[in-house]
């Protein structure tokens, strides 16, 4: 082996080496600061507040209250991120802390969890609070768009849009939602579902409550991992897989950070979203983004081989995946360990030179063809 060649390779090591020692540093780094955050909010929320309107979720899943249909549902990567320093015990003040309150607020009384209520570093604009206000319907934003006779007609809907402080954002919220505002009203009783990355989870879910309603799933870059045994391992792979700790790009970055640290996002979100008419983006992109993260994809994970072997005894659905060769927000593995599970049930159609959003919207009409034979051959 020439000169050169172990020069690039001990050179490449090196850099890789480095880069991987300041990457942890950074983020030991944001684990002090959202553990000191913590406190902070604590404080700042019982002055402006009285109390705290919400637990935070620095505790472990131990601390969650009550054993029900709605707790289940939530992700273990919610309440059990590791964090390096808060696991060594080197900042247990935060965790002191969160029991005394606890115990203060249950022998005051004064809890109030679950109201809806606008929170100091919220928005308190009109339109920002208008979901709050009594008797306000909080269905999904749907649009119907009647095609030529011979068709049924499109059904769109965003399960991002409603915005609610007494729901979780859980798969079990987003079906519920989708029956109320899509389900019912329409009478639905034969249907295709077209969904994107997340919304693939969701898609899974709702083909599994309506498996006789079902013709076909067409599923694009579906963020899917394989079932371990133990339901949290799961969750916490999706969460390492889909929002793993790295410093570039900048985008997976930002990415990773609001899922890992709360109270860094939450003082993120009080200096740039409080003030949406100026970054009105950012407030969309990021108040529900967090639990989608958890409670949808990580907490999904878990639970999407029990839904694909309902549509696999069925024998009725058809499951098409498409999936972008460059696709670096969810890895073509997840649909080739659906495919390698399921091989029966699932059709995969990988294309190639697109990512995890030109796969639609750089090929619009190469898509809706697609559609169009899935939806004749189902």
């Amino acid at each position: 082996m020439s000169a050169e060649i172990l020069a690039g390779k001990w050179t490449r090591k090196c850099g890789r080496t480095l880069f991987n020692s300041f990457t942890c540093v950074v983020f030991l780094f944001l684990d002090f600061l959202d553990a000191v955050l913590c406190v902070v909010f604590k404080l700042v929320d019982e002055f402006f507040e009285g109390n705290a309107c919400s637990p935070c979720y620095c505790g472990k899943a131990g601390d969650k209250n009550g054993e029900n249909k709605e707790t289940e549902m939530l992700s273990e990567s919610l309440y059990g991120r590791k964090y390096m320093l808060r696991n060594t015990g080197f900042l247990g003040f935060a965790r002191k802390w969160r029991i005394y309150r606890k115990k203060k607020d249950d022998r005051d009384g004064s809890v109030n969890e679950g109201l809806m209520v606008n929170r100091w570093s919220d928005c308190g604009c009109q339109s920002c609070v208008s979901w709050m206000k009594k008797g306000y319907d909080q269905k999904l934003h749907v649009v119907v768009k009647n095609l030529p006779q011979g068709f049924s007609p499109l059904i769109f809907w965003d399960s991002e849009e409603v915005q609610s402080q007494i729901t979780m954002y859980t798969l079990l919220d987003h079906v519920e939602r989708i029956d109320k505002s899509v389900i019912l009203p329409f009478h639905l009783n034969s249907f295709h579902l077209v969904a994107h990355s997340m919304g693939c989870l969701i898609a899974l879910a709702l083909a599994a409550k309506y498996p006789k309603f079902v013709k076909s799933v067409t599923l694009v870059a579906p963020p899917y991992l394989p079932c371990a045994k133990d339901g949290a391992t799961t969750s916490l792979m999706a969460l390492n897989t889909f929002a793993g700790k790295t410093l570039w790009p900048p985008l997976e970055f930002g990415k990773s950070v609001m899922p890992w640290y709360e109270h860094v996002g939450r003082c993120f979100c009080f200096l740039f979203c409080r003030n949406h008419r100026i970054w009105e983006m950012i407030l969309k992109l990021f108040t529900l983004r967090r639990h989608n993260m958890h409670n949808v994809i990580c907490g999904g994970a878990k639970l999407m081989d029990k839904y694909l072997e309902i549509l696999n005894k069925s024998r009725s659905v058809k499951v098409c995946i498409i999936h972008g060769d460059h696709d670096m927000e969810v890895p073509l593995d997840c649909s080739n360990n659906m495919k390698m599970k399921f091989p029966e049930l699932v059709e995969l159609n990988m294309i190639e030179n697109v990512d995890h959003t030109s796969v639609i919207l750089g090929r619009v009409r190469e898509f809706a063809k697609s559609l169009e034979h899935i939806w004749a051959s189902s």
